[in-house]
């Protein structure tokens, strides 16, 4: 099978919602496994997000929950 070469894209469909199936803490954040709908109507099950520490603090939050919903785009 040969390599695929990455394209850039500028924008691609929204995510409609997502439900976190685990999180594991790693050296530097978290591991978090998801499962992503999306407005298109495909789904991506058991995807990997690494949020790290620094991304926390970003968002100013501890809550590992809350830096997801930031990193993912759902800001209230």
């Amino acid at each position: 099978m040969s390599e695929l070469e990455p394209f850039e894209y500028e924008t691609g469909t929204a995510i409609r919602d997502y439900d976190i199936i685990e999180i594991k803490p790693t050296e530097t954040g978290y591991e978090v496994t998801l499962d992503v709908n999306l407005d298109s109507g495909y789904s991506l099950s058991k995807t990997k997000l690494e949020i790290s520490q620094e991304d926390l603090e970003g968002y100013e939050t501890n809550a590992v929950e809350e830096g997801i919903k930031y990193a993912l785009g759902f800001f209230s």
